[in-house]
């Protein structure tokens, strides 16, 4: 009953563009009409972090829909790339393979529809697009493509989906996914430092021992002394009780375990770090600024934590 009121809506619609003098369209019934396919992103948790590789993985439920509720999908394909954004695109590896998930490996959940939890472990990301730690950079990310196949050979991506199914909360399809390489920066911590003055001003003082601490301003992975002495004690023991603080807008960066000075002091000057090295509980920075002042600063933390390793 309800075909013959679906042809019977079809030839309606086809005598009144006759009789109006359209051009006659051809109408495609219901069971011959082509349906498309999606996966939707159920939940995801994990992330990708420069200092974990081991343990770290985006890990995702996804269910598949369809017009048979996942039932004529067959395959679903990941592939990845490497985005360089730090090095402005030289790094980066272009689309390749990363896995293929059949659908033999779909689950029936509990509202009926296939389903499947997938894991995008760090180590098989990286493998996929030829690298390890050493030539991945943190701030840079991963792009994952996915591509459904069903039975009739078509296929779905990102390409030929509409905006609306992706963006859409209702449908979240999955289509294309960037994961960022994050580098967890933890150095709030209390010090105390010796610092032996070097470089071009003169001053081979020694300063034993300042006490002082770094706290988070500005962003997960900026450092302030509060005081404003970016010094580590060094002025006092150069100039005497009458030396100023650098203060100004000087901050310490660490980018994936990589520390350097951002900012200037209030004279403007700009600071070096020629080299850091860090052991135990013992961190070593070898500085100067643009004045020609210098020195090797040890910061030994007094708060019963080790520095991870920092250079």
């Amino acid at each position: 009953m309800k075909n013959l009121k679906k042809l019977f809506v079809a030839f309606i619609a086809m005598t009144t563009a006759i009789s109006c003098g359209d051009p006659v369209l051809p109408v495609e019934l219901f069971p011959e009409m082509q349906y498309g396919a999606y996966a939707r992103k159920m939940s995801q948790t994990g992330k990708f972090n420069y200092f974990d590789v081991a343990g770290s993985s985006i890990d995702m439920h996804v269910e598949y829909y369809d017009e048979a509720q996942g039932g004529n999908i067959t395959e679903f394909d990941i592939d990845v790339e490497y985005v360089d954004v730090i090095g402005g695109g030289a790094n980066s590896v272009a689309r390749t393979q990363f896995r293929t998930i059949s659908s033999s490996e779909f689950v029936k959940n509990a509202d009926g529809y296939l389903s499947n939890d997938i894991s995008l472990t760090f180590s098989a990301t990286m493998a996929a697009v030829g690298k390890d730690i050493t030539g991945i950079d943190g701030g840079n990310y991963f792009r994952f493509w996915f591509t459904i196949t069903k039975s009739d050979g078509t296929t779905y991506d990102y390409n030929n989906t509409g905006p609306n199914l992706q963006s859409s909360n209702a449908f979240g399809a999955l289509y294309r996914l960037n994961v960022s390489v994050v580098c967890p920066s933890d150095l709030e911590s209390t010090w105390d430092a010796v610092s032996v003055g070097q470089g071009g001003w003169g001053c081979t003082a020694t300063y034993d021992s300042y006490a002082g601490s770094w706290v988070k301003s500005g962003g997960d992975n900026l450092y302030i002394e509060p005081s404003g002495q970016f010094d580590w004690g060094i002025y006092l023991a150069c100039y005497g009780p009458s030396s100023t603080n650098p203060g100004g807008t000087l901050k310490v960066q660490d980018a994936c375990g990589i520390l350097s000075p951002v900012g200037a002091s209030r004279w403007s000057e700009i600071f070096t770090f020629h080299d850091v090295s860090s052991t135990g509980n013992a961190l070593t920075l070898d500085w100067t600024n643009d004045y020609g002042e210098g020195a090797v600063s040890v910061l030994t933390r007094n708060d019963g934590q080790n520095w991870p390793d920092l250079n």
